[in-house]
């Protein structure tokens, strides 16, 4: 069974004109061809042609496109020691004192001590919070804080069970081959040191939703072109809400088979799929790493955008072939293992 990703809205950028748009590349093929259709409630395929048709909130390419890389670069931050390691976001600020979730296997690519680079270019020391240590072996997540006098934004963070399957999302992080030394920055101005940073905006659609999570926490698959040096940013929806961390990219070179966290195996045709896919780790899980994520808010909310509109045919039939093609992986993995995909 192969049905590769549609590439064709996964991998081209553009430039915005403001000052954060210009340090961020976002894809316009994308978001012509995602016909910027945006799903914001329950969509189900299963027989029921009536709801592939249900009214979605839409807005154009540059509005979107400006709120949510407005909200991305704001709470995207970059993981350093002597070198660049990989992506992250703040997801609370407490007095002066700021939190950002990554990837353990981010920082495991270093060792501490450890910064964060902000959006300002601005460079703070970072300490890793070790708070409920038993979960940090559970999932691939961990901790940085930093303290800062600077006032900077924090996510809002959405819920993952909401998700479905062809539901557009957008991955952020700062891709490794876009770390470099330029002779001037084009980004902050020139009295700053040259800014390494690039963060990118890739969209695409949730194509698998696991209800048993693999090793390491990981739960939701996309289609989205995520590279090395992104694991650790963020996933949003379509409201700007942080509803997973990027953690994998498809095609890994070790091609090692997935497991779930019980050490079982999905069965081949899933682990077929899972392998075309990128994933991240629900945001929930973040919540269980420390007491001080008890309440997560943040100043940087998305109006919902108007007008509203149905689905147009090109996106109706995509999200029945993506549902497809779930459905199909599904019925062959029945009896192999335990294993059951949420639509």
């Amino acid at each position: 069974m192969k049905w590769p990703p549609n590439r064709g809205y996964q991998n081209q950028d553009i430039q915005g004109n403001s000052y954060l748009n210009r340090s961020i590349s976002f894809s316009t093929s994308q978001a012509a061809k995602i016909i910027f259709c945006f799903i914001c409630t329950g969509m189900f395929l299963s027989g029921d042609g009536d709801r592939l048709n249900k009214t979605v909130v839409t807005a154009s390419p540059q509005q979107l496109a400006h709120k949510l890389t407005q909200v991305a670069a704001g709470v995207s931050v970059r993981i350093l020691n002597q070198d660049f390691l990989g992506s992250g976001f703040i997801v609370q600020r407490t007095n002066h004192e700021y939190f950002v979730i990554t990837n353990q296997h981010v920082l495991r690519a270093g060792e501490s001590p450890y910064s964060v680079e902000t959006v300002d270019g601005s460079t703070y020391p970072a300490e890793v919070v070790t708070e409920r240590a038993i979960f940090q072996d559970q999932y691939d997540l961990a901790i940085l804080k930093f303290k800062a006098d600077t006032e900077y934004q924090t996510a809002t963070l959405g819920n993952s069970l909401r998700l479905e399957v062809g539901e557009p999302v957008f991955a952020a992080g700062f891709p490794a081959q876009d770390t470099y030394f330029p002779q001037t920055s084009s980004i902050f101005p020139q009295s700053r040191p040259p800014s390494t940073r690039k963060l990118t905006l890739k969209s695409g659609r949730v194509a698998i939703i696991l209800n048993q999570a693999l090793a390491e926490g990981y739960q939701i698959g996309y289609t989205n072109d995520v590279k090395k040096g992104m694991s650790g940013g963020p996933l949003f929806n379509a409201q700007g809400e942080v509803i997973g961390v990027n953690g994998k990219h498809a095609y890994p070179l070790w091609e090692s088979p997935e497991i779930y966290q019980d050490g079982s195996e999905p069965c081949p045709a899933l682990q077929d799929l899972i392998t075309r896919l990128s994933l991240a780790i629900p945001i929930e899980k973040t919540i269980n790493l420390t007491a001080q994520f008890n309440s997560l808010k943040s100043p940087v909310e998305l109006e919902d955008p108007t007008p509203q509109a149905s689905l147009s045919a090109a996106e109706t039939q995509l999200i029945a072939k993506m549902r497809a093609e779930a459905e199909k992986t599904q019925l062959e993995c029945r009896g192999e293992d335990n294993s059951t995909l949420r639509f």
